[in-house]
C-alpha cells in the first residue's frame, strides 16, 4: 500500500468534505420549504449552537473505495481536531486562531487562518449560515431527519450535503457528501459525546514534530 499516496486522497477528501460540511442550514424561508421543514431546520440550527465540545469516533468511506476512522474533537468556539488511525498519518487542527493540516509521512505542513476556511462558520461562537446555500430536501421518518443541501455561490463546487440525526432528542450521526465528481464520501460519528470538558492539547501543536518550515502565515 502507498500510504503517501492514500493519505494524499485523504487530504483532498477531508478538505472538500470540511468545505462542504459547513454549508449547511440555508435560511428556510428563503429556500421554499414547508412550514414543518422550516421548524426541522431551525430546530438544526439551534442544536449546533447549543454544542459546546464534542467527542466521538468516526468511520471515513468513499466511493471510489477509501477508507479510515479516528477521533473527533470539537470545541467551540474556533477549535477541532480529527486525528486519523494509522497506517494514516493525517491530522487537522483548528486551534482557534488557523487551520493545520499535517501529513507527518510527508511532512508536509499548511496552515490558513481561520476566518479564511469555510470551517470556520461551523466552529465560530455562532452558526448562522443563512445564505451561499439552498436547502433542496428535508425528510424525517423512523426517528431520522435528514437535511440535505447545496452551494449556491459561484466558488461552490457543485456538491451536496447530508447531514443525518436521530429525533426527538436530536443528535447528529452522520454526514455524506458529493462532490462536483459524483465521489461519495461518508463521515459516521460513533457514540459521539457533548458537553465534556476537553484537554486543551487536542486542540495544540504540540504533539506533532512539524518542520520549521511550514507555512504558517503572519497572523
Amino acid at each position: 500500500m502507498n500510504l503517501g499516496a492514500v493519505n494524499r486522497g485523504l487530504a483532498t477528501g477531508l478538505r472538500a468534505l470540511l468545505a462542504a460540511a459547513t454549508l449547511a442550514l440555508a435560511s428556510p424561508a428563503a429556500a421554499g420549504l414547508s412550514p414543518e421543514q422550516q421548524d426541522a431546520v431551525a430546530r438544526v440550527q439551534d442544536y449546533l449552537n447549543n454544542i459546546t465540545t464534542m467527542k466521538a469516533r468516526f468511520v471515513q468511506i468513499t466511493s471510489n473505495g477509501g477508507f479510515a476512522e479516528g477521533d473527533l474533537y470539537v470545541q467551540r468556539p474556533g477549535r477541532l481536531r480529527f486525528q486519523y488511525d494509522p497506517p494514516h498519518t493525517v491530522v487537522l487542527v483548528a486551534d482557534g486562531v488557523t487551520l493545520l493540516f499535517y501529513d507527518k509521512e510527508l511532512e508536509q505542513a499548511t496552515y490558513i487562518p481561520l476566518w479564511e476556511t469555510p470551517l470556520w462558520f461551523l466552529i465560530r461562537e455562532r452558526v448562522d449560515l443563512s445564505d451561499k446555500v439552498e436547502v433542496m430536501d428535508v425528510t424525517q421518518s423512523a426517528g431520522m431527519l435528514t437535511i440535505k443541501v447545496r452551494q449556491t455561490d459561484e466558488d461552490g463546487d457543485g456538491g451536496e450535503l447530508s447531514l443525518v440525526f436521530s429525533d426527538r432528542p436530536l443528535t447528529l450521526r452522520k454526514w455524506e457528501v458529493t462532490d462536483g465528481q459524483g465521489i461519495v464520501t461518508q463521515v459516521a460519528l460513533l457514540n459521539p459525546e457533548f458537553g465534556l470538558e476537553l484537554d486543551r492539547k487536542y486542540f495544540l501543536y504540540d504533539d506533532l514534530d512539524i518542520p520549521r518550515a511550514g507555512n504558517r502565515p503572519d497572523l
